[in-house]
């Protein structure tokens, strides 16, 4: 976070890039008017890049990070968690000084006419600095886009999410005020009725991840809001959907690009595919089975794509000097132990990749091949509040606290809103999967939630249930690793810590690290010492 951050110029200069970062497409940034040519505030323009920023920003190294420490893949730059003060300097910065930046230009520049504007800028500044506080613990927020001050204080992550309800709550009032049509918006197309059920649910998420602790009044806040006007099907998803286009500009997947052109960034973890798989698999470490389930799970081909048929024909060395959690999965299921040291750089053609959900690929019909950049749409999602969210967050709270519910049922209607998805999902973006015997079938979804629902029953402890619901949510997140990240951290589970701990067992970080450079040169932030060990406050009781 450094001077230029916060001054408008930043902001300016950003907008002014939109047509040169994005071309017009049918899912990103089809807007009419020239940004080239405007010498004043944008609205249309300065929204849609926040937005675009927002998510791309956040698909960097903050979700590839997250997902790394939530096992649902692995990094060689992450293995035993090596976060130090330079690996997020670059995603710092750029949150602040662009989406950030234009959004507060938005509610700086505009006037009482544009409240649809204001309101849908102020809920998608509520889910950013929510993210930050979930990641970061304590971040500048009441004074960090002030232009006025050069040097921003650091505040605490509960005084921001106080705010932040509060600025919830605005946002919904001028959404609700507010006429006229809104241009820009790449995620709802300027429906305000669809922001408002953002705002309600984002609300809720916050009220469902502060019930440890007691600075906000969370149990009485989630009960009031169950009822309200919130996100219930997968056409008022928060999410972000990238567009089919390479040249000139490049609007795919981000995921898409970096694992569908023989630059794969990472490997999938092996927890998450013996979770998928649920085959029996052994850890080599605790004797425990990995996953409770028996039945496989629907979504297997839809998460993930097998770029050869066995193991790679023992060209892929695991788990170098022994100690393997789990070890080699087969029949193409190439991953990595977490913490496993021995990847190397030309496994790119070998290892499972993504697969149609959500990035956009293609789906797994046994016919395993080096993917390329031509295979799949790109048309790939970030999915950042959804409906079957809704239903995990009310099963978990459900079972914790004293919030209404049949915690058996909201995590059934959960599964099935997540199978829903990534199956409609699959058929849109690859349709000849559709009447395939790799469709996923009502069959199948009814067996897999049999099985979850059997063995939730056959638990006694909340803790066992409570386990049961996290790792199923998990499961559901497939793609956004922010999500998982902060559920393990506020709950503990899934219990992947017991079933498949991480080579080397190292300590588990809870939040990111402050880069340096932004210690270093703000004086406001000279006495803070951030301690990656120290939990977030929402997961101290």
């Amino acid at each position: 976070m450094n001077r230029f951050s916060f001054t408008y110029t930043a902001s300016v200069t950003l907008i002014c890039c939109l047509g040169c970062l994005f071309s017009c497409s049918e899912d990103l940034l089809d807007i009419n008017n020239d940004p080239n040519t405007s010498t004043q505030l944008a609205l249309p323009n300065t929204l849609a890049f926040a937005q675009v920023s927002l998510v791309s920003n956040l698909l960097d190294v903050p979700n590839t990070n997250a997902g790394s420490f939530s096992r649902m893949w692995y990094t060689t730059a992450i293995r035993n968690y090596e976060q130090n003060q330079g690996t997020y300097s670059e995603s710092w910065v750029n949150l602040y000084s662009r989406p950030l930046a234009n959004l507060q230009a938005i509610l700086d520049g505009s006037s009482e006419e544009d409240l649809g504007y204001r309101g849908i800028t102020r809920l998608l500044k509520a889910y950013t600095f929510s993210v930050m506080v979930d990641l970061y613990g304590d971040v500048p927020y009441f004074e960090a886009l002030n232009p006025e001050v050069t040097f921003p204080s650091v505040d605490q992550g509960e005084a921001i999410y106080a705010d932040l309800l509060l600025q919830i709550d605005q946002g919904i009032q001028e959404l609700s005020a507010a006429s006229g049509s809104v241009q820009g918006d790449m995620i709802y197309g300027g429906d305000r009725s669809k922001w408002i059920k953002m705002g309600n649910t984002l609300k809720l998420k916050l009220y469902a991840q502060t019930r440890k602790e007691n600075s906000i009044n969370s149990v009485q806040g989630f009960n009031q809001l169950i009822n309200a006007d919130l996100i219930s099907s997968a056409s008022d998803d928060f999410q972000l959907k990238y567009g089919s286009q390479q040249t000139p500009n490049q609007n795919r997947h981000p995921l898409h690009v970096n694992h569908y052109n023989q630059a794969t960034a990472y490997w999938m973890d092996n927890w998450t595919m013996a979770n998928l798989l649920n085959d029996g698999t052994i850890s080599g470490v605790t004797g425990r089975r990995v996953s409770y389930r028996t039945v496989e799970d629907p979504r297997l081909r839809y998460y993930l794509f097998r770029q050869v048929p066995g193991d790679g024909g023992g060209s892929v060395v695991t788990c170098a000097g022994g100690g393997c959690p789990i070890g080699l999965i087969g029949n193409g299921y190439l991953g990595r132990d977490a913490g496993d040291p021995s990847a190397f750089s030309n496994e790119g053609a070998l290892i499972a990749t993504f697969g149609v959900y959500p990035v956009g690929g293609l789906v797994d019909t046994d016919a395993p091949r080096t993917v390329t950049a031509s295979d799949g749409t790109g048309r790939g999602v970030f999915p950042m509040l959804t409906s079957f969210m809704v239903k995990f967050l009310h099963a978990e709270m459900a079972l914790t606290t004293a919030t209404d519910g049949d915690p058996l049922a909201l995590l059934t209607d959960a599964i099935g809103l997540s199978m829903e998805k990534v199956k409609n999902f699959g058929a849109e973006e690859m349709p000849s999967i559709v009447g395939s015997p790799y469709e996923m079938s009502s069959e199948a979804i009814a067996a897999y939630i049999a099985d979850v629902q059997a063995r939730y029953n056959a638990t006694e402890s909340e803790e066992e249930k409570l386990n049961i619901i996290m790792t199923e949510y998990q499961l559901a997140l497939w793609g956004n690793g922010i999500e998982a990240y902060t559920n393990y951290r506020r709950t503990g589970y899934p219990d992947f810590a017991e079933t498949s701990p991480v080579m080397g067992n190292p300590p588990y970080p809870q939040r990111f690290i402050i880069p340096v450079s932004e210690l270093e040169t703000n004086p406001s932030l000279a006495d803070y010492s951030p301690d990656p060990f120290e939990p977030v406050f929402w997961s101290q009781p």
